[in-house]
């Protein structure tokens, strides 16, 4: 009779277990201070229509928050890198502004030696500017990211700022891990852009939904409205979508443990975060109420705070999860052997 009501404690500990060792799986950011953003404004991303506009009002917002900010007018390099904490990098405009494969060596030297904080955006392939994100995915590629943007356009019949190619996102995620960089967020302006991917194999192959396949330590952050649709006008076929396809596609996601250590937080969205013909990071376009100026920030800090946290293989918020379920378990069946 012992042994059967012994077995019986162990089988609810066994299914209690994982629920209360979940508990410590995400990591959880800590404010940092006295730190540096390099934001990319070689590639193409300046614009006089947005610069100084958005561009330093986002600088302003940044600023408030204690972060340094660093235009980077004459590339990515080790140099403008040596300091920086945090880098962004908005969707390239122009054939000839793609990085130079010793930019790209720089920016994955300097994210993969760990707990760095990079934020890449791209844009739509429309009219064949497969430029754009074969650009953004070579970054992406060199540090092992898991989210890539799809060689096709999104546009929005429905949800939009005046014309379905500047459709806006406005569907977030339920997720709390993800809770503070979606705080009083509900419209973002995705201005020509295009959905994004998941490979599972960190190097743009392997391509997934991501609507329906999870990929560990990546967070779907923003989707489009149910009426976002695909097309694909290039030569170019997308990965893990087709032309046509309908629905809430992935416009931003959150990757952590990123980078050869292990310990990089790395971001990805369809469309440019600042810059642009009009940025993410807009609070109002044709007449259209945006929450552009809520998200932007917010997700730079929540990537700037967590970034400095985090330890390759098991963080301590993890091991502190675990311990906490082994605890919650003797104590159960302690109590359940006491009244034997």
């Amino acid at each position: 009779m012992r042994l059967r009501k012994l077995g019986s404690v162990f089988l609810i500990a066994a299914l209690f277990a994982p629920y209360l060792f979940a508990l410590g799986i995400a990591p959880m950011p800590v404010a940092a201070q006295n730190q540096t953003i390099v934001f990319d404004m070689t590639h193409g991303q300046y614009s006089s229509y947005i610069f100084p506009n958005e561009d330093t009002d986002l600088k302003a917002d940044l600023e408030a928050l204690g972060y340094t900010v660093v235009w980077a007018w004459g590339g990515l390099n080790d140099t403008i890198l040596a300091d920086a904490d945090g880098l962004m990098i908005g969707g390239i405009y122009g054939a000839t502004a793609g990085f130079a494969q010793a930019e790209i060596d720089d920016v994955a030297e300097w994210f993969n030696a760990g707990n760095k904080f990079m934020w890449v955006g791209s844009d739509s392939d429309y009219a064949g500017y497969a430029y754009i994100n074969n650009n953004a995915s070579a970054i992406l590629s060199a540090v092992g990211s898991h989210v890539y943007p799809e060689p096709i356009s999104v546009s929005d019949s429905e949800s939009n700022c005046n014309a379905s190619y500047r459709a806006v996102a406005n569907v977030t995620s339920s997720d709390p891990f993800v809770a503070d960089i979606l705080a009083n967020v509900d419209q973002i302006l995705m201005h020509g852009p295009t959905c994004l991917y998941g490979s599972t194999t960190g190097d743009g192959a392997g391509a997934v939904d991501l609507r329906d396949t999870t990929i560990a330590n990546v967070y779907p952050v923003l989707f489009y409205s149910p009426a976002a649709t695909i097309g694909d006008s290039d030569l170019v076929a997308p990965l893990a979508h087709s032309d046509g396809d309908v629905g809430s596609f992935v416009a931003m996601t959150v990757e952590t443990y990123a980078g050869e250590a292990g310990t990089g937080v790395l971001m990805v969205a369809g469309a440019s975060q600042y810059g642009d013909y009009k940025p993410m990071y807009a609070d109002e376009y044709y007449d259209v109420t945006l929450s552009g100026q809520n998200l932007v920030p917010q997700a730079i800090e929540f990537g700037m705070d967590l970034a400095p946290t985090l330890t390759a293989g098991l963080d301590l918020v993890l091991i502190l999860g675990a311990a906490g379920a082994v605890v919650v378990v003797i104590v159960i069946v302690a109590v359940f052997m006491r009244r034997r």
